[in-house]
């Protein structure tokens, strides 16, 4: 690896991710940027120093970082995956996750601008706040309610035409019981019934918050990456299956993922939401119904692309690292006009 580049793209995560992989590649390829991955799971050497006047430095290796760099945080640390921290003790794995991952926040809080996405643009990507703002642009997002109230619950549901859908607010995983392996797993989205909600106990609703929404019909869903402005579309038909009407996740292996394209005046909308977010990158996930019309649930910006990346021969993997690039390139222009 050359370290004498005047440029670095430094990429926290690990090379055990294959987005991590061909990313770093991609950009490799370039020629003039030095490329490094903070990886956690590869011994790689970190020092990140901040002297008495509040200056930061950071080395990889022992080899200093230049002063022209772009961080990008794909940190995915999750337990039961290959991903996760090295270690057998599961006590002590968890102490290191959580070292890595506030070792990565702190990268982020002292690089500021320099890193894609920031920790600014993350401070809160919960569905509801995301709506909020898609709304703000001109989006269409399905009405939704956050309670713990049974009684609240099942007034949105008798103001829906359509029935409703329950969700996770954190989108966390669950660790399962003694008897249940060792991989967490996602709460994926259902369908909720009058019945089901009616007999429901209020303690069970009151137990915590959860994510009601009038449910939107679907004709086909779409997943849009987003990559520094310009959309990746890719037609998912969900109701193809009975497994996937509801959450195309639980067919994510059997469905079909069809590039395609989308109106520009729903592009200008995206764009939009992503520069208000303050984001770089990111999945957005949309419904459209039976009318044609187009519903925004959510933008996961760390959101997996690798399997749509093989679809399109490795397209996006070289349009992220162009618009790494770019976005690299522009600090030399911005260092020498200031």
């Amino acid at each position: 690896m050359n370290r004498n580049h005047d440029r670095a793209f430094v990429i926290m995560g690990t090379r055990a991710d294959p987005h991590v992989e061909r990313i770093a590649d991609e950009v490799a390829k370039f020629g003039d940027i030095r490329v490094e991955v903070l990886d956690y799971k590869d011994d790689t050497k970190i020092s990140l120093t901040v002297d008495g006047d509040g200056n930061v430095a950071m080395a990889v290796d022992g080899v200093a970082l230049p002063r022209e760099l772009l961080i990008w945080d794909r940190s995915k640390i999750i337990p039961g995956t290959t991903v996760y921290v090295k270690g057998d003790d599961p006590s002590v794995a968890s102490f290191v996750a959580r070292e890595w991952r506030a070792m990565y926040q702190l990268i982020s809080g002292l690089y500021g601008d320099k890193v894609v996405n920031s920790l600014d643009a993350k401070k809160c990507l919960l569905k509801p706040y995301q709506q909020v703002v898609a709304a703000g642009v001109g989006l269409n997002v399905p009405m939704t309610l956050v309670t713990n109230h049974k009684t609240a619950a099942m007034d949105l549901l008798r103001g829906s035409a359509s029935g409703l859908i329950l969700k996770s607010l954190c989108a966390g995983k669950i660790t399962p019981g003694p008897n249940g392996g060792s991989i967490p797993f996602n709460i994926m989205t259902m369908r909720v019934t009058e019945e089901d909600l009616g007999a429901a106990e209020d303690e069970d609703i009151g137990y915590c918050p959860h994510v009601f929404q009038h449910e939107i019909r679907k004709d086909h869903e779409l997943r849009i990456v987003m990559i520094d402005g310009k959309p990746h579309p890719f037609r998912i038909n969900s109701q193809l299956l009975e497994s996937s009407a509801v959450d195309w996740r639980k067919g994510v292996h059997l469905l079909d993922y069809t590039p395609c394209e989308i109106p520009e005046a729903l592009t200008e909308k995206l764009r939009a939401y992503m520069r208000t977010m303050g984001l770089f990158s990111g999945s957005v996930d949309i419904v459209v119904d039976p009318d044609g019309k187009y519903w925004f649930l959510e933008c996961n910006q760390d959101g997996a692309w690798g399997w749509l990346d093989e679809i399109v021969d490795g397209a996006l993997s070289k349009e992220f690292a162009a618009a790494f690039r770019r976005r690299l390139m522009s600090q030399a222009v911005e260092l020498a006009d200031a």
